[in-house]
């Protein structure tokens, strides 16, 4: 049987259709999407009971943490991490 990183691979494989169809309209349409998928995501969990919210939690924060690496960059001396937090 797939683990869980298995099958979220397979459905991120099949959800990049529908994704790039949905983007590049602006950046505010390319932030809406991602907010509406995040939004999506937490009312299918709780809804179908399919997790516990201690999950959700850590792999929302872990998720914090990629979008910072992937956004900011790792290096702490970099230009943006000296920038106002906003």
């Amino acid at each position: 049987m797939a683990n869980i990183d298995d099958i979220q691979n397979q459905l991120e494989a099949r959800l990049a259709p529908a994704i790039a169809e949905l983007t590049g309209a602006s950046k505010e349409s390319d932030l809406a999407l991602a907010r509406a998928l995040i939004h999506r995501g937490v009312h299918l969990l709780a809804e179908r009971r399919a997790g516990e919210f201690c999950g959700l939690a850590t792999y929302l924060a872990e998720m914090v943490g990629h979008a910072h690496g992937l956004m900011h960059g790792a290096d702490p001396s970099a230009p943006a991490h000296g920038d106002r937090p906003h």
